[in-house]
């Protein structure tokens, strides 16, 4: 029997034993170029595609946890920021060399200021990665991906990861207490390896506010816009914090 799951901010999903049933989107066909690409050059964490009608789409099942709040405490470590970055690296590494076939269409709009350096996947976050044992083994939900620069990517990464949110958001994500955030946005791009970052804080509210714009444009879970706004007015506050924090 057909187990509905939760994590991220798709449409209904369904795991039916080691395969994962999901409705196709607008995005879908360019979302399938990707993962067969990923499985060709060996990338091991995206789930693979194995079947589409153009309706619905079978992937297979990651076996693990997603990171869904409050996160558990072995989902807020140091060690676990590493991978994170790592594997937002590795991602971006493989897909630098994906050509994005002719026609195809994305969830969000293109930013024409934002160069094609890589995939963005543009929901990188804790409720999107696959957690097993403490570690993250896997990402899914690739329905926003659009092509983009590193920094915009890395953005909305850090932003969830570190997290640079108010103290109650870090609560609300499973923090007893907030985290030392400066120390883990340094942490964040040093094993990412990012070493133009001195406009990462601005390229972070930008982003934000571009998914605000999107949701308010789209009428898409607007009742998640006041949450980025504090975040924002947060992240804005701390500004000159955060920037001598990327370069201790």
């Amino acid at each position: 029997m057909a187990e509905m799951l939760s994590g991220g901010n798709s449409n209904q999903v369904y795991r039916d034993g080691n395969t994962v049933i999901r409705q196709c989107g607008p995005s879908s066909p360019l979302v399938h170029d990707l993962l067969r690409f990923l499985e060709e050059q060996g990338f091991e964490q995206a789930p693979k595609l194995l079947t589409t009608d153009g309706t619905t789409e079978t992937l297979t099942y990651i076996e693990g946890e997603v990171g869904n709040d409050p996160l558990k405490p072995d989902m807020l470590t140091d060690a676990v920021l590493v991978e994170a970055a790592q594997l937002l690296r590795k991602f971006h590494d493989v897909t630098q060399h994906f050509v994005v076939p002719p026609g195809r269409q994305t969830l969000l709009p293109q930013r024409p200021d934002q160069p094609h350096e890589v995939i963005c996947h543009n929901d990188f976050a804790p409720y999107n990665c696959v957690y097993r044992d403490g570690h993250i083994v896997g990402i899914i939900d690739f329905d926003t991906i659009s092509p983009g620069s590193r920094i915009w990517d890395i953005a909305y990464a850090v932003y969830r990861f570190a997290p640079l949110m108010t103290d109650q958001h870090c609560r609300d994500q499973g923090w007893p207490t907030p985290p030392d955030r400066g120390q883990r946005l340094r942490l964040f791009c040093n094993r990412y390896g990012l070493d133009d970052r001195a406009a990462l804080i601005d390229t972070i509210l930008q982003r934000i506010q571009a998914l605000v714009d999107f949701m308010r444009d789209n009428h898409f879970n607007e009742h998640h816009i006041p949450i980025y706004v504090e975040d924002m007015a947060y992240i804005q506050a701390n500004h000159e914090v955060f920037q001598v924090a990327l370069f201790l």
